[in-house]
């Protein structure tokens, strides 16, 4: 699952065709907890702690229909994220201590038929552990795109599968996404995505205002640097699950906030090679078991 930290943060909510502008704020804390090497040891009295500030904003800027009364949307996709990892007792350089990451990406929706829509995205992103504007060079620059297609199985049910294109190995490749939504008569929810990371949800509305989910995700950052004076990636890449309380303030607000367990906090480097990405003996470097908390705003306008 490395290649999720390559994907641009697209957040497009296709659960309809319907559209609007949204701006999301999100703050996660991940408790303090050893850092174990490949071998699942512990490296001395290593731990660490972290806090990863998001934001994102999406705005359609144009929606037209064709002479077939089928909606074509065009928008942007602005998003990012800053983690702060608090490492103690390291010896050696294995963790870095920040990571910013931020994209900027245009994306186009378009009906194909009432069954059928069509969405693309291209874009561009920074992705760095510098704090400083003047340090960042064309190094820590991704671009990325893709296509994906969602057909509308019954009210109910939306399923889709597609393409997205990075740049992260310094040439174009290809990895797959998907997405599923299900949702019964607004009472029972069920979804699966993986266009950024992997989010995984199943809740239950008990009424207007309030909505309880049981939930999984994968998410991370990526920064890219040189280390011994080679092009390497440095990959914060986690998996959570936890009960996630969701207050409806009104038809614009929401507060999600989720309560839970980090599961594996991987930290590690690899080499900007496609040998290395696949190299699954270079994801084992990781933070223990730690607990995690999650709070979250979003506004529709």
């Amino acid at each position: 699952m490395k290649t999720s930290s390559f994907l641009i943060l697209v957040l497009l909510l296709i659960m309809s065709i319907k559209t609007i502008a949204q701006v999301s704020i999100k703050t996660e804390y991940f408790g303090s907890s050893s850092y174990k090497d490949n071998d699942g040891n512990k490296v001395g009295n290593s731990k660490g702690s972290a806090m990863v500030y998001q934001g994102n904003i999406k705005i359609p800027i144009s929606m037209k229909f064709s002479k077939d009364s089928l909606t074509i949307i065009w928008g942007v996709n602005a998003s990012g994220a800053y983690a702060a990892l608090n490492n103690k007792n390291f010896s050696q350089y294995l963790v870095v201590s920040n990571i910013t990451n931020v994209q900027l990406s245009i994306f186009n929706i378009r009906q194909l038929n009432k069954k059928w829509s069509l969405i693309t995205f291209a874009g561009a992103g920074i992705y760095t552990n510098e704090t400083k504007i003047s340090k960042i060079n064309s190094n820590s620059i991704l671009g990325s795109g893709g296509a994906l297609f969602v057909k509308k199985i019954n009210s109910k049910l939306d399923l889709g599968g597609g393409l997205a294109l990075t740049n992260a190995l310094g040439y174009p490749m290809l990895f797959p996404t998907i997405y599923v939504n299900y949702n019964s008569d607004e009472k029972y929810t069920f979804r699966v995505s993986m266009l950024s990371g992997f989010q995984g949800s199943a809740g239950y509305n008990f009424n207007k205002t309030f909505l309880l989910n049981l939930i999984a995700e994968m998410n991370g950052q990526l920064a890219l640097l040189k280390k011994d004076g080679k092009d390497v990636m440095f990959t914060h890449q986690y998996i959570v699950t936890g009960l996630r309380p969701e207050i409806k303030i009104n038809n614009n607000i929401s507060l999600p906030i989720t309560i839970g367990v980090n599961a594996i906090r991987s930290v590690y480097f690899n080499d900007r090679t496609l040998k290395s990405i696949f190299n699954e003996n270079a994801t084992n470097s990781k933070f223990d078991f730690s607990p995690y908390v999650s709070a979250e705003i979003n506004y529709k306008f």
